[in-house]
């Protein structure tokens, strides 16, 4: 099924960045010498680690891609878009644009809890900017970052029908 409206959100830079870190972690890991001093298990261990947190940083690239379909919107974040939820369109109760301060509300961007106003909020955000979607649910409040969020709360709104 098609998506009615998608938007992407992210830094090509950062992107770049940090997937040549997490390939460089992986390669890494086969170029660990063995040393006859120490135990075999050592030098596994450290190319365990680097594979691993290699992979980890692939994972969680910092993409965030919003998906909205006529029964429900989708989330999705990192580069493999292994971390993604779905907010049912009949539990979404507000959606809105907003603007925040990433370092002081959040401590940063990335998937982080919220602080103060937004103690009661989980974000989702790429970019380094201060603008967002803040999307409440009768479960849970998420603030997700795009590109165009005024853009995006207009198109939301007509198509889940709920208020700003």
């Amino acid at each position: 099924m098609e998506p009615v409206y998608e938007c992407r959100d992210g830094q090509p830079f950062l992107t770049i960045m940090v997937a040549g870190v997490g390939v460089l972690l992986v390669c890494l890991a086969f170029f660990v010498p063995n040393d006859p001093k120490e135990p075999i298990w050592v030098s596994w261990m450290i190319r365990g680690m680097l594979v691993f947190f290699g992979l980890l940083t692939l994972i969680v690239l910092p993409v965030v891609t919003l998906k909205a379909y006529s029964e429900y919107i989708e989330v999705q974040y990192g580069l493999t878009k292994l971390i993604k939820f779905r907010l049912s369109n009949e539990k979404i109760l507000r959606i809105e644009a907003v603007t925040y301060n990433p370092m002081l509300d959040f401590g940063g961007w990335g998937i982080k809890g919220g602080r103060g106003k937004w103690s009661k909020f989980t974000a989702f955000t790429a970019s380094m900017t201060n603008k967002a979607l803040a999307i409440e649910t009768s479960e849970r409040n998420y603030l997700i970052g795009c590109r165009d969020p005024e853009e995006a709360e207009f198109i939301l709104r007509n198509l889940v029908g709920c208020k700003g």
